[in-house]
């Protein structure tokens, strides 16, 4: 659907990414509901970049260059600064356009939001009353790991080979941390990760960590870190959190809703007077 927003024709891409995002967010939605949400919220985006190219001046390079390296390294597990394999000099200068084109929006819309007050604790406290249900401290485990990082197969045949000897060692009943700290390829390395919990570790390891029984030895797995060997020492269950602990949260939660809502407001206002040609 061509779509024209004070003169300028929106991108099919633009249009085509909001559609596959509705679409997967809300799977049960009819699709005459789901192209009105997606025509509305394609304008209203419109209408942001258009005034945040007009705000602030140029976005330093250094800023650009920055977010790109820390798209890289969260995308490909590339070290900071390394383009991912297969990425041609055009892919590139696309991805940096758009970065640029996303730091000026998140600075216009800071501004724009700079002056909206942070929620009254009267509110804080009355989030946290009606919403005590979903504020739980999740299950954490206390785990241990023994790991491997060889540098290519040679050396990975030999570290699945000491892990194996290491598991036997393990089962026979050697104590995990005694035994790991000894192992260990760096002597300054701890094998005691503490209490982790869900999100705190790639999901490869969450996986195998959270399946286990507490002493359990795991067998030998692999993540992007290497190969390993976990056991759980304990269990923290779940519990209700308290609102002094959650109070922080809450607050930056509230105050994000009565930013969004300012910035729901200055779009109705720039759509009342912005010419918007729809084309069937």
């Amino acid at each position: 659907m061509p779509i024209m927003v004070n003169g300028r024709a929106l991108a099919v891409s633009d249009w085509q990414r909001e559609l596959d995002n509705v679409r997967r967010t809300h799977p049960d939605w009819p699709e005459e509901h789901v192209l009105a949400r997606v025509r509305e919220s394609v304008i209203e985006w419109a209408l942001i970049r258009q005034q945040a190219e007009q705000f602030g001046g140029p976005v330093p390079a250094e800023a650009v260059n920055a977010a790109f390296a820390n798209l890289m390294d969260q995308q490909d597990g590339q070290p900071e600064g390394r383009r991912a394999p297969g990425l041609s000099d055009a892919d590139e200068q696309r991805i940096k356009t758009e970065l640029e084109q996303s730091l000026r929006v998140t600075r216009f819309l800071e501004d724009l939001t700079r002056h909206v007050p942070p929620p009254a604790e009267e509110a804080v406290a009355a989030f946290f009353t009606d919403n005590q249900a979903e504020l739980v401290e999740p299950e954490k485990v206390h785990a241990a790991h023994i790991v491997r990082r060889p540098a290519n197969a040679a050396a990975a045949v030999q570290a699945l080979t000491a892990l194996s000897a290491l598991r036997r060692r393990l089962l026979a009943g050697e104590d995990f941390l005694t035994t790991a700290a000894q192992a260990a390829e760096n002597r300054d390395e701890n094998p005691d990760l503490g209490f982790l919990a869900p999100g705190d570790l790639p999901p490869e390891f969450e996986t195998v960590v959270f399946a286990l029984k507490d002493g359990e030895i795991s067998p030998i797995f692999q993540t992007g870190f290497g190969y390993h060997l976990a056991t759980v020492l304990e269990r923290a269950p779940p519990r209700p959190r308290t609102l002094d602990e959650c109070r922080v949260e809450i607050r930056e939660r509230l105050h994000t809703e009565l930013k969004d809502d300012s910035i729901g407001r200055w779009v109705d206002a720039q759509k009342s007077v912005a010419r918007i040609v729809l084309q069937e």
